[in-house]
């Protein structure tokens, strides 16, 4: 399988430690008030709550750093912050998580890390989520690729002939299934019907990519600014259009992952005939934290670069 490139609120806290984004002004830190968020970042008293993106628990001792100081969270995974400009440097980090690198932004004080263990080792999700896996390079690392947040349900339309083949339906609904109970209802697939987007389906045994190779079948996604904005799937015979995981794979690609490197993921680079279970649960807990991310995201996990602009064209041919 191949992936080608074709063209919140302010709250006070007495007891626990401030940490300065305008840096030190040489004398007594400034008592918390009670405050809101205001547009312009973080105002003096903020609390910041570093959690787990995983299980939503609090994250005790991460070291939280704004603009060249540190401090670490407490055991509710909380630490206060003094007047802080829109777009400073956060840093994050603790043991069993990637290292987290973003902004400081308005009414965003619930920091989310990424896990990393031995259910979900780093590479995992570097070659998951940030591997281009194209035709001429499978190991280059890029940014993260997603679903527009505004994009919740996603509708499959085969087209005539598809629909006409209950074999083929009966496939688009299980990969369907397969992907709704994967991603727990953040974003839905639907099978016809109304949506925010529509990925058509089609056999095209013509299409260039297809190389007289019946078996082959390939998701198509245009890209603006890392936020997948149309997607097609193309079958390039009958056969896959009738296999549920083929389909959930493409799914998967235009979802935003890339390949995995275990043959018992869905996302696996080839056909594995035995996994007919869907998403694995570390490929289920992957989407879920892609969900938490935005897109253009870069390895490991820095939200602070600008997304390009302009449209481009992914090919991930199965």
């Amino acid at each position: 399988m191949q992936r080608g490139l074709v063209s919140g609120g302010a709250l006070v806290v007495l007891a626990a430690g401030h940490l300065s984004c305008a840096g030190g002004s040489g004398g007594s830190p400034t008592t918390p008030a009670l405050t809101t968020l205001r547009s312009n970042g973080w105002p003096a008293g903020t609390v910041v709550t570093v959690v787990s993106g995983e299980t939503e628990a609090p994250v005790a001792g991460a070291r939280v750093g704004v603009a060249g100081a540190s401090q670490a969270t407490d055991d509710a995974g909380q630490t206060v912050v003094q007047a802080c400009t829109e777009g400073t440097a956060v840093d994050v980090e603790a043991p069993g998580f990637l290292a987290r690198q973003t902004l400081a932004r308005s009414a965003v004080t619930r920091l989310t890390l990424w896990p990393e263990h031995a259910k979900l080792p780093r590479e995992y999700t570097k070659t998951l989520v940030y591997t281009a896996s194209m035709t001429a390079d499978s190991t280059s690392v890029v940014p993260l690729e997603r679903l527009p947040p505004r994009v919740r349900a996603v509708a499959l339309a085969p087209s005539r002939a598809l629909a006409a083949d209950p074999l083929s339906m009966a496939a688009h609904r299980r990969a369907a299934d397969y992907f709704n109970v994967a991603v727990d209802g953040r974003t839905v697939v639907l099978v016809g019907g109304a949506a925010d987007m529509t990925v058509p389906t089609r056999i095209d045994a013509d299409d260039a990519s297809c190389e007289a190779k019946p078996g082959r079948l390939l998701a198509r996604t245009w890209v603006s600014g890392y936020e997948v904005t149309r997607a097609e799937i193309i079958f390039c015979g009958e056969r896959p259009s009738r296999l549920p995981t083929p389909i959930a794979h493409e799914l998967g690609h235009v979802f935003g992952l890339a390949h995995s490197p275990d043959r018992r993921d869905v996302m696996y680079a080839y056909y594995n005939s035995r996994n007919q279970r869907g998403f694995s649960e570390r490929e289920t807990l992957t989407m879920s934290l892609i969900h938490l991310r935005r897109a253009g995201n870069v390895w490991p996990d820095n939200d602070r670069a600008a997304a390009p602009r302009g449209i481009w064209r992914r090919e991930f041919v199965d």
